[in-house]
């Protein structure tokens, strides 16, 4: 081999760019002494030129082929291979017998940890050293969700937890350009992991790079020697009454006591867990069932107030009727114990004022404080604010609050006058005042009770583009004062407006784009078509997911002309389904009886609408559709040719009886098939989905008598296994057609030519079958994927033609050698990651 291919190898210790700069020289040098007398080879190509070429390709196995074959694609490969450690579970449907007994965990994270045993061997002379350290390059580190007979051995409560949580500490504290961190698998963290995230913002030799934070706890209540016991849910005392921060508690109520103060030891959660962690600018923690918790990760937003965009906070559902997870009010409760160094050392208990919320920004927004300046702007006396307020009773259960037929909404109050809430009793404000905003981009919520002073004073409503509400309690009086408080503002002059009105100009104050709610009421209905400036809201799901019969308070009339209407120009992804909420026992998921999702069926008038042409934004739809209005559909699909995914999760009245998935995907992939301009690609049919593939497929001509065409090939293809041309398109990957379903080759279509199809002939290709070959210019050949006229190929040859219809032998009928792209349908699993609406469709985080 050449010189540079070993230049790389010289260098002992060094980064990437150390490596392609000594390539880059040396390669210098050789040009220059010595004169080139042949082509340039791959090798001899840029170092620039061959990353860009290494980026374009996708499959780990191509490049790790790559890799073996030469030292210097080895050094430009291995950046790329280990840029991201993604662990992916299979179906659940897979038997053991069907995978490999390979675990990508240990193995995968055996090779962070310790260096190749190939590339160590090699360095070991002296003239070659090669890339060992593996853990640098990787800037995403992601452990997913699985079947939880596999995801269970991996609990941190177990051996096979505690030694997989070691391996990830061990291999992340030598990823100094980490930069995601994501566990998604509920097996819970260890507190090492955390240590070892921390440790980067702590080397001196590099800086941090670490920006998203993503942790699914665990529930490990039910387990054998769970270190919790499952608590009480919560009671609200008689005589409490709503108020915009929580229940208010009365006076005379006793609180439960708070447990006394633990060691170390004794503690039962992991620790430290967020308050190891740098700022951040995303940060996501789901399924918290440990009040813990939430103290650590009001340290951390205190830490990452100037910079956090993104936070994604949700409620394990065993934990919805905890203390901890209601928003109370009272002149006793506080927000955090100050006091305490650490979670164990807090003696104020599970009853926190403002809820999580509350909790979340104690470090940075005090509500008692805020009252107290409030009190004294309006020049108001505690006691005259509360005997004037109007007492609202408060809801007995409050874990079921979030799915009664009608929440309980504060009427009467006023979301910026906050002294018609104080209670009785008010501290003064402290030296250090907190009254400080999380300017957020996105800000979504699960199981959350939501405290209206909190949502209001401590965030910036006016930043937020993506809102998401999932089962969260309050959810209506949130949308009543959003509503009220940011109700647009008629301009006369001197300003820059949003929208314009008539002769008057309108200024709207939110920019929010993306809405997702599992609970739809009038008020959010109002709040969209009144708060949002026309044709902004970009991503709209909504859902009714309450588990009764009843029908959902939203009409679909008023939820297409208050929201879809609105907004029909901007709309990029849809989602409608009041299906109930599915029942959840243990890790198995029951289906309820559903029947609510007939009330949010498109009606004829929705449906012409949708595909009349006019939401040209829209590439993502979720639906329910009656069978009278899906042949309508079909016609007028190609007016929303731009849609890329569609899911039908219902129909009404289907005539077949029971739903049939493959036959409905079929009709839609027909269309398709018509239509090459519509740009479906994934569909979604009940609980099923299909994705649609174009395929670049060459089919042999037939054994015939025709002395022209028998046994030569016309473009000099060579067919390979099978009888299939070989292509290099990059259409569509030839490994992949295993599972594709066979009976679509029926419905396929071809480039350019009628391919046989009468009505697709008579749409395009009607005049064209009269038209000589040589129209275009091109010898008789009109391009790819065409059939050559007979007299070309008979001028390739040499040879005459014969034309005459009565020979038996030769009919003058040239078979079709060369192929078009095929469409074809393959039934996968939902792409949750891929598509918004099929992740969506869940109704949680």
């Amino acid at each position: 081999m050449d010189t540079p291919t070993y230049a790389a190898t010289r260098l002992a210790q060094g980064t990437v760019d150390d490596i392609i700069s000594l390539l880059v020289r040396e390669r210098n040098l050789q040009i220059q002494n010595s004169p080139r007398k042949r082509p340039l080879t791959l090798l001899e190509l840029p170092i620039d030129i061959l990353r860009l070429i290494f980026k374009e390709i996708t499959h780990t196995n191509d490049l790790t082929a790559l890799a073996l074959t030469n030292s210097t694609l080895y050094c430009i490969a291995i950046p790329i291979i280990y840029s991201r450690f993604d662990i992916v579970w299979p179906d659940g449907r897979l038997s053991n017998d069907s995978t490999s007994n390979v675990d990508a965990l240990t193995y995968g994270l055996d090779t962070l940890c310790d260096a190749c045993t190939f590339a160590t061997s090699a360095s070991r002379s002296e003239e070659t050293k090669l890339i060992t350290d593996f853990c640098k390059y990787t800037r995403k580190f992601s452990i997913g969700n699985g079947p939880s007979e596999w995801v269970n051995d991996y609990i941190i409560t177990k051996d096979a937890g505690k030694m997989l949580g070691t391996l990830a500490s061990v291999a992340i504290k030598s990823m100094i350009n980490l930069e995601t961190f994501v566990w998604d698998m509920p097996t819970g963290v260890v507190s090492k992991v955390f240590g070892s995230l921390g440790s980067l913002a702590r080397r001196s030799d590099s800086e941090c790079k670490l920006r998203t934070v993503s942790v699914r706890w665990h529930d490990i209540t039910g387990l054998p020697n769970a270190p919790f016991p499952a608590s009480q849910n919560a009671t609200v005392p008689q005589g409490s009454r709503v108020t915009t921060v929580g229940l208010m508690i009365p006076s005379n109520a006793q609180h439960p006591p708070p447990p006394p103060p633990v060691s170390y030891r004794d503690y039962k959660s992991e620790y430290p867990t967020f308050t190891a962690l740098p700022p951040l600018e995303s940060l996501t923690v789901l399924d918290i069932d440990v009040v813990g918790y939430l103290d650590e990760m009001a340290v951390l937003i205190e830490r990452s107030v100037g910079i956090l965009q993104e936070l994604k906070v949700g409620i394990a559902a065993k934990a919805v009727g905890k203390d901890f997870a209601q928003a109370w009010d009272g002149p006793d409760l506080k927000q955090t114990d100050h006091a305490a160094r650490w979670p164990g050392a807090s003696i104020i208990g599970e009853r926190r004022l403002g809820g999580v919320l509350g909790i979340l920004v104690s470090k940075i927004y005090d509500i008692k404080q805020n009252r107290a300046l409030n009190k004294e702007k309006l020049g108001l006396s505690a006691e005259s604010s509360s005997s004037s307020s109007q007492p609202t009773t408060a809801p007995t259960n409050p874990s079921s609050s979030a799915e009664s037929e009608t929440s309980v909404v504060i009427e009467d109050s006023d979301p910026t006058d906050d002294a018609e809430e104080l209670p009785t009793e008010t501290e003064a404000p402290a030296d250090k005042l907190l009254n400080g905003k999380l300017k957020l981009k996105i800000l979504a919520l699960e199981r959350v009770g939501l405290s209206l002073h909190v949502c209001m004073h401590a965030f910036d409503m006016t930043s937020i583009t993506q809102l998401t509400l999932l089962d969260c309690a309050g959810h209506e009086n949130l949308w009543k004062m959003l509503r009220k408080k940011f109700k647009p503002t008629i301009l006369t002059s001197g300003a820059s407006p949003v929208a314009s009105s008539g002769d008057s100009l309108v200024e709207y104050h939110l920019s929010l784009k993306y809405i997702h709610t599992d609970a739809t009421t009038l008020y959010l209905i109002k709040f969209i078509k009144e708060t949002l400036a026309p044709n902004t809201l970009e991503v709209l799901f909504l859902q009714d997911r309450k588990k009764t019969a009843a029908p959902p308070p939203v009409p679909l009339a008023e939820l297409f002309k208050g929201a879809i209407k609105k907004h029909a120009s901007s709309l990029r992804k849809l989602l409608i389904d009041s299906s109930a909420k599915p029942t959840q026992q243990g890790s198995v998921t029951i289906a309820a009886d559903n029947t609510r999702w007939r009330h949010w069926t498109l009606s004829e008038e929705v449906v012409l609408f949708i595909t009349s042409g006019r939401m040209r934004q829209l590439r993502e739809l979720s639906v329910a559709l009656a069978y009278k209005d899906w042949h309508p559909f079909l016609q007028r699909l190609p007016n929303v040719s731009q849609l890329r995914s569609f899911h039908l999760h219902h129909m009404l009245d289907y005539l077949g009886g029971a739903f049939e998935p493959k036959e409905m995907a079929s009709q839609v992939m027909d269309i398709v098939t018509l239509r090459p301009d519509i740009k479906l690609c994934y569909l979604g049919m009940g609980n099923k989905c299909y994705e649609l593939m174009e395929v670049q497929e060459i089919v042999p001509p037939r054994p015939s008598n025709n002395p022209l065409t028998n046994g030569i090939s016309i473009f000099g293809q060579t067919p390979l296994v099978n009888g299939v041309y070989s292509s290099n398109t990059g259409i569509f990957n030839s490994n992949q057609q295993d599972d594709v379903d066979e009976e679509a080759d029926d419905t396929s279509v071809e480039d350019g030519e009628a391919g046989g199809d009468e009505e697709e002939g008579a749409n395009e290709e009607e005049d064209d079958d009269d038209m000589p070959a040589t129209a275009n210019g091109t010898n008789g050949i009109s391009g790819p994927g065409l059939v050559p006229s007979l007299s070309t190929v008979a001028a390739m040859n040499g040879t005459a033609v014969n034309t005459d219809d009565s020979d038996d032998e030769y009919d003058g009928w040239v078979e079709p050698v060369i192929g078009g792209v095929k469409l074809k349908m393959r039934e996968i699993l939902f792409y949750d990651d891929k598509v918004s609406i099929f992740k969506a469709r869940h109704g949680r985080l």
